[in-house]
């Protein structure tokens, strides 16, 4: 799979190495002494693994290849209403007639088939949303929590036409920022350090953090917030104290490491480590349990993080082979990701209800209500997280992420939207999570049929319905890549209380042939 193999060397030689291992990052107005310089590098430029012994490659494996794959019309039977759970205001609704019918197969050409998991109207309008805002660089994801399939898995550069997206999704390339949280309060959580309602007082600090603030000054400290306010809104100093009082470098690494840090994650592309270096200096490491520093993350891993929390702690490698067929029909499809428990049930629930607040009230609030408070997607409530860090050099993009799950008292999704804007940036993540999520809602009955789909010997098949007499295939090209659907839907403008700069249209059609 050349495509594959390429995947290192265009995106991580031009932009990874040359701006992320160079950029020392600060949140917000947070100046980066230039001593961390070095120790953002490290983090940055993983040194390369061991070899291991790895598993037998299957005969098909090494051949997997998402531009190669292609939508594939499903059985003639409609697929059933959407069941929105509510009003999905703006959501998508005039995909190609080819996706909205369809999955995508990759046809091995020797007579073995692969059938994804993707839904190729989610898929689809995440790379409308990123390539209509024009973004530098940007990626979502989103899983199916029931067994962690993916039903998107979008890359783009507009920055870089030539990135490989593969290479933007599976990379450890943005810091994970306030992210980080999510992990802080699970652990102190998980090692009965702190509850939602912990408070803590404090002088400043809520966006950057210096020694003086840690320390404890009653005439200074003259506001105080809960561990699940400052999740909600993202309140750097009151996370960093309670690190600072309540968790030890093995304390903070042992949940890092159970939430998908310093690990690798199983999947059918590779996936690179997600570095977390945390400080043996108190202070230090205070900093970087709030947010700042030291810990880089990639998109996939975002959307497990996010999943694990929605599994109720129990933590599993995504897939996105969803079924493998040889020439005579055996199925060769490999078996689900192996699941573990890494938090208890009580602790995920809990951590999940503070990124409820994030969305109610906190830092997303603006992309789920209105000024007067009503819901974008109505009915639904959504759990997430946000972060946001900017380069402190040339180019100086800022990386802002969302990460979550939903619906939040009964999780169907978990997902990921990172998102690299130069200084005057078109969309924040939160933005885009939501569109997506509203375009979900409206999906969600039809991906569950979806799911009974199989390959037969001439297409897709229905159980219990007649085999098709031949594939209808919605797509003249076997070997187009979900990038270049053409003629995409429009994007809708953002509504107006989400205050975003004015939206660019389509890009134009490229010339014929």
């Amino acid at each position: 799979m050349e495509a594959s193999n390429r995947r290192l060397s265009g995106f991580g030689a031009v932009f990874f190495l040359a701006s992320l291992g160079a950029i020392a990052l600060y949140a917000q107005n947070q100046v980066v002494p230039e001593e961390h310089d070095a120790i953002r590098t490290s983090a940055t430029i993983v040194p390369e693994k061991v070899e291991t012994v790895k598993p037998k490659v299957l005969p098909w494996r090494d051949r997997l290849d998402l531009a190669a794959m292609a939508p594939v019309a499903l059985p003639t039977a409609a697929p059933p209403e959407a069941e929105t759970g509510g009003t999905e205001a703006g959501a998508t609704e005039d995909v190609p007639p080819e996706l909205d019918k369809s999955l995508y197969v990759q046809d091995l050409g020797d007579g073995n088939r692969i059938r994804f998991t993707l839904d190729p109207v989610l898929q689809d309008s995440a790379l409308q949303i990123f390539r209509n805002r024009e973004v530098p660089y940007a990626a979502a994801v989103m899983l199916d929590v029931e067994d962690n399939a993916v039903l998107a898995m979008a890359g783009h550069s507009t920055m870089d036409p030539q990135v490989d997206p593969l290479e933007v999704l599976t990379t450890a390339w943005a810091p994970a920022a306030s992210t980080f949280k999510v992990v802080t309060a699970a652990s102190l959580l998980a090692h009965k350090r702190a509850n939602a309602r912990t408070k803590e007082c404090f002088s400043g600090g809520l966006s950057g953090i210096t020694d003086d603030l840690l320390t404890d000054d009653k005439a200074r400290d003259t506001r105080c917030a809960t561990l699940s306010a400052a999740v909600a809104h993202s309140h750097n100093i009151v996370i960093a104290k309670l690190a600072l009082k309540h968790l030890g470098k093995g304390d903070l690494m042992e949940t890092a490491r159970d939430l998908g840090f310093e690990r690798e994650i199983p999947f059918e592309f590779p996936v690179e480590v997600s570095p977390a270096h945390i400080p043996s200096d108190a202070r230090e490491r205070a900093k970087v349990a709030a947010g700042f520093w030291h810990i880089d993350m990639s998109p996939i891993h975002g959307a497990v993080l996010a999943s694990t929390i929605a599994r109720g702690g129990i933590f599993q490698p995504p897939h996105i082979v969803a079924e493998v067929r040889d020439s005579d029909g055996k199925d060769l499809t490999p078996p689900l990701p192996k699941a573990e428990r890494v938090l208890t049930a009580t602790t995920a629930r809990e951590v999940g209800k503070m990124m409820v607040g994030t969305t109610t009230e906190g830092t997303a609030r603006k992309s789920f209500r209105d000024r007067n408070g009503v819901e974008f997607i109505s009915g639904v409530e959504v759990a997430g997280k946000t972060g946001s860090l900017t380069g402190k050099r040339a180019p100086a993009l800022n990386y802002n992420w969302f990460v979550g799950f939903a619906p939040a008292d009964k999780p169907e999704i978990a997902f990921a939207v990172l998102i690299a804007n130069e200084p005057k940036w078109r969309i924040k993540a939160h933005y885009a999570a939501r569109r997506l999520i509203q375009i979900y809602l409206k999906r969600r009955a039809a991906i569950v049929d979806n799911k009974r789909v199989r390959l037969g010997e001439s297409g897709l098949v229905m159980p219990g319905a007649p085999e098709p007499k031949k594939v209808a295939a919605a797509t003249d090209s076997p070997t187009k890549a979900p990038e270049a659907t053409p003629t995409p839907a429009p994007e809708p403008a953002p509504e107006a209380d989400d205050e975003l700069p004015p939206v660019p249209g389509p890009l134009p059609k490229p010339p014929a042939g």
